[in-house]
């Protein structure tokens, strides 16, 4: 009887024992480095239209439009492009007292880089400005989520703007008012046109 209590007090300390050990884990962090990221699409807008031979008006004014999704805040850049005969791409936007301007070229019978320069000059003459048409931008509109509205910068010919983490919309106007000091009979009948191009980055 005495050596079963012993045993039964043995194997008693034996589980006490088995269970007071020290606590032994370790850890390990999962970490993923997210970047800013922006998607820019193109949406549907009012692209297409026709120039009044006798006046050079537009037949209703243009609207560009982008979608702007974004994880975080973000810098962008409105710009565009007329393609000259022998230079390629030209800045499209100018200003011109407190208006901004975009150039439309000949699509087949480019502008020469002399014409683009007339126009952007303030003093432009029709003669001096062949194949190249320009149009003031009435404005760059922003809906949805966006921190500073769009400004434009002469020296970098572009607009730029800043939008918060989520969607924004962007809408450009150009107004179907010529510039008189740009069209004349000089211009070539055909297709005119010029680039309008959001990125963010400035190069």
């Amino acid at each position: 009887m005495k050596k079963n209590k012993i045993l039964t007090a043995m194997l008693v300390f034996a589980a006490i024992g088995s269970c007071a050990h020290a606590e032994n884990f370790a850890k390990q962090t999962l970490q993923a480095t997210l970047p800013a990221y922006v998607d820019i699409q193109a949406q549907e807008g009012v692209l297409k239209e026709n120039i009044d031979p006798a006046t050079g008006q537009l037949s209703n004014a243009f609207n560009s439009v982008f979608k702007i999704r974004s994880n975080d805040n973000l810098d962008l850049y409105l710009r565009a492009e007329t393609i000259a005969d022998t230079k390629g791409a030209v800045d499209g936007f100018f200003q011109k007292g407190d208006t901004v301007y975009v150039i439309l070229g000949h699509t087949t019978v480019k502008p020469n880089e002399a014409a683009i320069a007339d126009i952007k000059s303030g003093n432009a003459t029709p003669e001096n400005n062949q194949n190249a048409i320009a149009y003031p931008v009435t404005g760059v509109q922003l809906s949805g989520k966006y921190t500073k509205e769009p400004v434009f910068v002469q020296d970098k010919a572009r607009y730029e703007f800043s939008v918060e983490q989520g969607e924004t919309v962007a809408t450009t106007t150009i107004s179907p008012n010529v510039d008189q000091s740009t069209y004349s009979y000089r211009d070539k009948a055909g297709n005119y046109e010029a680039y309008i191009i959001l990125t963010d980055t400035t190069t």
